[in-house]
């Protein structure tokens, strides 16, 4: 091994130096070591300091330069061009603090870095030097890393030999930091017990005392320093007349999983904070959505999660959102040696108020029945018949809750729209929601009297024999069957208007009020009820069959089990034919009942209406216009002219309107079904129907002008090509003839 380099005298300020060397690229890497195979040398770089090349030593696995002279500015760092045949260059040299070392000038094998003259040089510092080796083309084909660390030559008198470092509250527990126990990274290092809060150092010099003068501990002449858990860094600094070294020192304390302080965004934890305690409780009221927390460890090593997110120790967390009700939120402190403890704060966000009442209910016409309760959904409202829409304002006791008026959304205190009452009873709907689905649902039973020349009855019965069919009060005949031992009985009926007078076989009655009995002969038995309405004008009859034991009848109808029959004059009953009754015409079928709709005979169709009554001229059924003729036969795939106006109606005798095709030709007929003739408009184009009615193609003179219609009917218009000449249309579809100045210059059509 070489012998070691001189040391220089130690001076009493900090140095510069600087790194010279070839192909060097300066950054700030991480420094790691490879064995480059020799134990004790670099052969293939050389390191110069003062002028003179240094001796590096390999110690312990480690490349280094001891002894440094404290004077010394300048290293220059350069290939070895006697090794190897000079195949190998630097390509790199990182320092292990970028912060004091700077490139200054040079270039090639001559560059220059400076140190940083502020920076103390009893640590000693670290250089990694990338190498890389290249053949005769320049490609690399081998490289190689050293890490040497470089030692100054430090003045004995700002030395020391340990450094005591005690519990402040118990001296009796101590750990010594020899001088030589450096680690690489320029540290010296020692740890205390999780119970010091502080700790007192105590540096003892190469003598054996206690350095007592021009020595200072983070800055303060107190050797008495606080400790946390995780690491503390202690500045020790020693002067000694104008030479002043640095030592770093470590304590590590082994870390506490706990928080010295946690403070919410809003509220007040409960039970106050104590780090030992590690349920809380928070209310907050139900406008409060969100909740931050602030944490502080007693550690500063240790990770703290807020709801899963990390929060450095007295930063304020993320916002959580809040449900409303209970919401538990987790704060986790894990120390580094993986110690964990969990703080749990369960938030309280009180509910908000909900309602699925209304508070107020209020109608434009009627009174409620009985008065308003939240409580009751149900009520009866009567209003007069000039009454024919209402609107209701139900005010909500939930702001927040929706409501709808016969499912149609109102706003709470705002009157609901129009609701149009038809006579009699009348339902309207009131649901309530609040923003939790519950819901309450008001039903007001609306009923509009009846007007003056109302002749309905609302109900209608016999003291024996039921009805058939079941009562309507727009279903006018009808039938009962009592037995043969029945020999009377009695109407009862209520009218739709209270005012209106009441018949029953020539006697007057009020409404609600019982008949007198009524004899039964054997066999059939009609009663008549005849109505006559408040304004004495309108007057309607509603009439009963009651069959006492076998059927007799001639010449009338007799209803049977909610069927009419109808008996001739020899008292036969008719099936299968035709039948004139009051000079009306009616079907009966193979069973004798009297036929409604839509009957085909043959092939003809006829058209009954819901009394039976055959129809005669225009129908209109289910959207479809039909025409019957006088004999009530449908008129079907044909042609029809009523009031000089013809028809078309298709084979299942629907009135046609429209684009219709016909016969293989096209016809229009408006909206009304009248077929058109003439020039018209449809859909923005242009047609000319002929006076037949069908639609015209080709050429078409008026007399004045020509005009061109395409094998659509369409009128054309601008250039047009027709049976290969070119022609020229207006955009009224005229065709043009002569000059015309058209596309920026004047065209003769007549040449074209």
């Amino acid at each position: 091994m070489k012998g070691k380099a001189n040391v220089r005298k130690v001076i009493s300020y900090l140095l510069m130096f600087a790194l010279i060397f070839s192909t060097f690229q300066f950054g700030n890497m991480s420094a790691s070591y490879a064995d480059d195979g020799d134990s004790t040398l670099m052969p293939e770089v050389v390191l110069m300091a003062d002028s003179k090349e240094l001796t590096v030593d390999y110690v312990n696995g480690k490349h280094m330069v001891q002894y440094i002279n404290m004077g010394t500015e300048t290293f220059t760092i350069k290939p070895d061009k006697t090794y190897d045949n000079g195949a190998w260059s630097i390509k790199n040299v990182i320092s292990s603090d970028s912060s004091m070392v700077q490139k200054t000038t040079g270039s090639g094998e001559n560059i220059s870095y400076q140190y940083n003259a502020g920076t103390d040089k009893a640590n000693g510092f670290t250089l990694t030097i990338e190498l890389e080796k290249k053949d005769s083309s320049g490609t690399v084909v081998d490289s190689k890393k050293y890490v040497v660390n470089m030692y100054y030559q430090v003045d004995n008198t700002v030395k020391f030999s340990k450094i005591i470092v005690s519990d402040a509250d118990n001296i009796t527990d101590y750990t010594k930091v020899e001088y030589d126990s450096i680690n690489e990274g320029g540290y010296y290092q020692t740890s205390v017990g999780k119970d010091t809060s502080k700790v007192k150092i105590e540096v003892y010099d190469n003598d054996g005392y206690i350095v007592s003068q021009g020595i200072t501990y983070n800055g303060s002449s107190s050797n008495t320093v606080n400790v946390t858990g995780g690491d503390n860094q202690i500045k020790i600094t020693i002067t000694k007349g104008s030479i002043q070294t640095i030592y770093n020192l470590v304590v590590t304390k082994r870390g506490e999983a706990f928080l010295q302080s946690l403070t919410p965004s809003t509220g007040t934890l409960s039970p106050s904070f104590s780090k030992d305690v590690y349920d809380y409780d928070i209310t907050v009221p139900t406008t409060v959505e969100k909740i931050a927390f602030t944490p502080v460890s007693v550690d500063n090593s240790s990770t703290i999660k807020v709801d899963g997110i990390v929060v450095k120790s007295g930063k304020k967390s993320q916002d959580i959102s809040l449900d409303e009700g209970m919401n538990k939120i987790d704060i986790m402190v894990t120390t580094k040696e993986g110690e964990v403890s969990t703080y749990t704060v369960a938030v309280t966000r009180t509910p908000k108020n909900r309602s699925s009442y209304l508070s107020a209910l209020t109608l434009s016409s009627g009174s409620l029945n009985p008065g308003f309760n939240k409580e009751l959904l149900e009520y009866s409202v009567t209003v007069e018949n000039s009454v024919t829409s209402i609107y209701v304002t139900p005010t909500a006791e939930d702001a927040n809750a929706t409501i709808k008026v016969n499912d149609k959304k109102v706003s709470s205190g705002v009157p609901s729209k129009y609701i149009n009452l038809d006579e009699g009873a009348n339902k309207i709907t009131i649901k309530v929601t609040d923003d939790k689905d519950n819901s309450s649902t008001y039903i007001l039973n609306v009923s509009r009297r009846y007007g003056k020349d109302n002749v309905n009855l609302s109900s209608l019965s016999l003291t024996e024999g039921k009805l058939s069919p079941k009562f309507d009060p727009e279903t006018y005949a009808y039938s009962a069957t009592v037995d043969r031992g029945v020999d009377k009985v009695r109407v009862k009926f209520t009218c739709q208007n209270d005012k209106a007078k009441i018949t029953i076989n020539g006697k007057e009655y009020v409404s609600g009020q019982e008949s007198d009995a009524i004899k039964l002969d054997i066999g059939a038995n009609l009663v008549t009820v005849k109505v006559v309405a408040e304004d004495n004008k309108t007057t309607t009859t509603y009439k009963i069959s009651v069959i006492r034991g076998d059927i007799e009848g001639k010449n009338d109808w007799i209803l049977v089990a909610g069927e009419w029959t109808f008996y001739n004059g020899y008292g036969q009953q008719v099936k299968n034919q035709w039948v004139k009754y009051d000079n009306k015409w009616y079907h009966l079928d193979i069973n004798g009942h009297m036929e409604k709709g839509w009957l085909k005979i043959g092939d003809k169709w006829y058209f009954l209406n819901e009394y039976g009554i055959m129809q005669t001229g225009w129908l209109y059924e289910k959207g479809y216009w039909y025409y019957l003729y006088g004999d009530g036969s449908m008129a079907r795939n044909s042609w029809i002219t009523l009031n000089g106006n013809w028809y078309l109606f298709n084979d299942l005798g629907e009135m046609q309107t429209g684009w219709t095709l016909f016969g293989g030709k096209w016809y229009f007929l408006n909206e009304k079904g009248v077929m058109q003739k003439g020039w018209i408009t449809y859909d923005k184009n242009k047609y000319y129907l002929n006076d037949d009615g069908t639609m015209r193609n080709g050429w078409i003179f008026t007399g004045t002008t020509w005009y061109y219609l395409d094998s659509t009917g369409k009128m054309v218009r601008g250039w047009q090509t027709i049976n290969g000449k070119r022609y020229y249309f207006d955009a009224k579809g005229a065709m043009k003839t002569g000059m015309i100045f058209l596309d920026g210059r004047w065209i003769n059509l007549n040449n074209v």
